[in-house]
This record gives structure tokens, sequence and C-alpha cells, in this order.
């Protein structure tokens, strides 16, 4: 009788474990510190209005998809973290969110670029959400990290979601997503996939010297897998340098993305195997030099559903929405073959739309110095794509110095209008006269004919293990109607901590002033 009353006991604690979460509320550092080790599954640490200086948090508890503990504040947007702030987050399924950072003074001797963020995940399954991070302090660092353990072990499934990220005067990625502690460039051993998700955030942060950290980083070199999934972000003069993105892992998904006068591309730069899809990429003014696409590095890349409409473009890139790099296969500058572009729009670029043979000098010199075959891009499949300009920029569609070679490129129901193409005739690419109607300020076909299917060009897969997207699906369903607001983005609160950078792409002179002082400090 003595056992079977045990069992049910247990039975009962194992049912109503839920019960006992609690919602336990803090209003200064010292009361937090007191009652962060004692959380238990399903808790939720809870934070009062005001600022909490110094804090430093290190979560141990590992808890269940069912069960995690949560880090929250009260009321969003009410709680600041300031001055020497660092979170660690060791335990899986832990969560942050509605926090403010800002007003930072971290050591920035103790702080280094590519190491761990203000906030670093070691743990798997872990979250921040609905934060805010806008100017916080002079330490180089990333905001937000993906880091191996003291064991090595890759953390996976996390994500970074309803964020945002502005004026960040410092050097180093916004965000950082690693599987390994470096890049290794001549290990055959693949660094194991992270799984990870950003999406839904906003990024806006001015341009700084050099090769200064963009927005985001996956990975760090090409012998990674990374079958992360970015989308339905917003980047908004997003300059901090010639990459907003730097994808630098296999098998990653990029999509429903707007960019929008940011003076970089989103760059497949290391790796395999990458898919952008339904994303817009757009300028609307002539503030800066240039604005950008995409740049493509590598093979087996899927570039479908996009939009290019740039007012500008890069000069030092060679002008264009996309650029596809020359080089030899499988190096630091890989080659661009063997890829799909398909089913885009390219609207109005002041450039070309495709271009064939970017920085090619640069290119030819590395294959020289390491003894590489030198390669221009090949076997590209290029389907079902709409090249349109009624502004008479002074580009042809295409640049490609080396018109007469046979690249082995394939052209499927290609069409353009507008300009020349600045290619000799080619079956696949048809000038045709089509109707154009304006939607939201851009141009899209007034009536769309009936699109083959993704699945019918070389090298095509729709799907890539562990990110539920179907590409065909995708591209096929998308309306592309419009690119993304803020208000689509983040929540209202953060709309007042964003500062003016993203509307007018100038710095306050305090801001310049500080960007000075930390640009010296490295340049030191």
């Amino acid at each position: 009788m003595r056992i079977k009353c045990f069992l049910s006991f247990v039975v009962l604690i194992g049912i109503n474990t839920n019960i006992f979460a609690k919602k336990i509320y803090v209003d200064n550092v010292a009361q937090t510190y007191k009652v962060l080790n004692n959380l238990r599954p399903g808790d939720s640490l809870v934070f009062k209005k005001g600022e909490y200086k110094d804090i430093q948090l290190l979560l141990k508890q590992n808890e269940s998809s069912s069960k995690p503990i949560v880090l929250i504040a009260e009321t969003p947007g009410s709680v600041i973290f300031c001055g020497d702030v660092k979170v660690a987050m060791y335990g899986t399924y832990t969560e942050l969110n509605g926090i403010y950072f800002t007003n930072g003074n971290r050591n920035p001797n103790q702080w280094k670029s590519h190491g761990p963020g203000l906030i670093a995940m070691y743990a798997s399954y872990c979250r921040v959400s609905n934060c805010a991070f806008n100017n916080f302090d002079e330490a180089n660092s990333a905001y937000i990290t993906t880091s191996l353990d003291e064991n090595g072990n890759v953390p996976t499934h996390c994500r970074i979601d309803h964020c945002s990220f502005t004026n960040k005067l410092t050097f180093d990625q916004v965000i950082n997503l690693n599987n390994q502690k470096a890049p290794d460039k001549t290990s055959q051993v693949i660094a194991p996939p992270m799984y990870h998700r950003v999406d839904h955030c906003f990024f806006s942060n001015p341009k700084k010297k050099g090769n200064a950290g963009g927005a985001i980083r996956v990975g760090y070199y090409r012998n990674a897998l990374g079958r992360c999934l970015v989308d339905s972000n917003l980047f908004i003069r997003q300059d901090s340098e010639s990459e907003i993105v730097t994808s630098k892992s296999m098998e990653n998904v990029y999509y429903a993305n707007t960019v929008l006068n940011c003076q970089g591309t989103l760059n497949f730069r290391h790796g395999d195997k990458q898919v952008a899809i339904n994303n817009f990429f757009l300028s609307d003014d002539e503030k800066y030099k240039g604005y950008g696409g995409m740049y493509i590095w590598g093979s087996k890349h899927i570039i479908a559903g996009n939009y290019f409409s740039l007012s500008k473009t890069i000069e030092s890139r060679g002008n264009a929405a996309i650029y596809l790099n020359t080089g030899a296969e499988g190096t630091e500058h890989a080659l661009a073959f063997g890829s799909i572009i398909a089913k885009n729009m390219f609207v109005n670029n002041n450039g070309y739309a495709i271009h064939f043979n970017p920085l090619e000098e640069l290119r030819k010199n590395f294959s020289k110095e390491k003894n590489l075959p030198y390669n221009v891009p090949h076997h590209i499949t290029l389907s079902d794509n709409t090249f349109f300009d009624n502004k008479k920029y002074g580009y042809t569609f295409f640049k490609d110095d080396y018109k007469d070679l046979n690249r082995n490129n394939q052209w499927n129901k290609n069409i353009y209008w507008g300009k020349q193409t600045g290619l000799t005739p080619l079956l696949g690419l048809e000038e045709k006269q089509f109707e154009m109607v304006l939607q939201n300020g851009f141009y899209f076909l007034k009536n769309k004919n009936a699109q083959s299917s993704l699945a019918g060009l070389p090298n095509f897969y729709n799907n890539i293990e562990g990110i539920e997207l179907n590409f065909d699906e995708a591209v096929s369903n998308s309306t592309m109607q419009k690119p993304l607001s803020i208000e689509q983005v983040i929540p209202k609160w953060m709309l007042n901590t964003l500062g003016d950078y993203y509307k007018t792409g100038k710095l306050s002179p305090e801001l310049e002033v500080r960007l000075k002082r930390i640009s010296a400090t490295r340049e030191e």
C-alpha cells in the first residue's frame, strides 16, 4: 500500500510540475542575484521598471521546451541594462525578453572582436526576443553571439527575434553565429550545423573604416555547416562595412528580408549551397556613393524571387545588383559557378543587373599569388527573370568582358525591356515589350504568365535540413507586393530608441565625436 501511494504521489508531481512555476519580481541588481540561481523549470524572473546598472547574469539552469526559464521586463522597454553589463547563457531553454540595452561602459580592454558578445549564448535553444540595443558602449564586441563553451560544444537552435540594433559605433558584427572558435582554412572536418534563426529584427548602423563588422556573420569558413534561417528582417542604412551580411558557412537561407539604402551587399562569402528567396534590395535616394544587392562566391546557390531596384550602385565593386565572383574554385575568394538565378525582378537599377566578372584584377592577382587556376563564372542557370529600365540609366543589363567565351550558362524564358543587354543575342533572353504596373512605389509585371517550376532547373533542391521552407512554393506563392516596414518587424516601444541615422544617414555631433574616438583607438 505504501509503494502504491508513493507511486501515485510521483505521478501527481510529474503531471502538475507547472503548477509550481512562479513569477518572481525583482527591482534591483542585488535582488536579481539573490534569486537567479534558485529559478526552477518554468519560472519567470520579472524585472520591474528601472535601471539595472552593471548587471552581469550567468544563467546555468538546463530546462526543457515545455518549461523554459524566462527573464522578462514587466513592461517592455522600461527595464534598462546599462553600465558594465554581461549576459552569459549556459543553460538550455533560457529566454531574455523586453530589455533595453543602452548607456553601457564595459572596459574595452576586456572585450574583443570575434569573442563572446554582450549577450553570449553558449547553450542550445536559447532565445533573445523583444530587446533593443542602441549605441551601447565603446567595447569592440558583437551585441549577440552564439559561442562555443569551454569544452568546444556548439550551441544549436537558438533564436534572435523582434530586436532592434542601432547606432553601433564599435567594431565587430552586430550578431555572430559560431560553430568554430576561429576560422580553420585547412581542416577537412566539417563544423557541425547550428540551426539558428534570426527573424523580425531591425538593423541600422553607421559606416566605419575598413572591415569593421556588418549586421550578421553566419559561421567562419566554407568548411562549416550553417543551416541557419535569416528571415523577415529589415535593414535600413546598415552601413557598417561593405558586407551587410557575411554568410560564411554552407546551407543557410535568407528569406523575405528587406534591404533599403544600405552601402553594402548580402554576401554568400564562404560556403556552398546557400539560398536567397523573396528579398527586396532597394534604394530610394542618392545620398551616398552606392547601395548594394548581392555578392556571390561559391556554388550550388539558389537566388530566386528577389526584387532589385537600386538608385545608385557600388562603383568600387563594379556597379551592379548582383556580382558573380571570378577566381579559383573552393578558395578564400571562391569562384561563383553552378548556381540558379531565377524568377527575380531587376527594375531601374542604376548599374548592371548582373556583373559576370567584378573585381577581376584583384582576383587574378590572388590566383597568381596562390598558384591557383583563374576562371570566370560558369554553369549559371538564369530562368524566368525580368529586366526592366524606363529611367534610361547609362548601363547595359549585363557586364561580361568575356561575352564570346562559352561559359555553359543556361538561359531560359528571361525577358528584358528598356535598354541593351550588353551580350551577344541569346536564346532564352528575349527583348519583349511588357506592361508594368506601379504597386506601392515599385514596378511589377501587370500580366505575369504562369512560370515553370524551379524543380525543373539543373542542380535544384527544394529544402535544407532543419529549415521548414519549401523553396519552390515560397517563390511561386509570393505576391511580392511590398517590402517590410518597421512596424511589421519590431514592437512599438522600440520606435523611440532607434535614433535618426536610419532616416537621415547622419549621426548627431555627439555620436560623430564618439565614432572618431573609437576609430582612432583601433588604429593605434
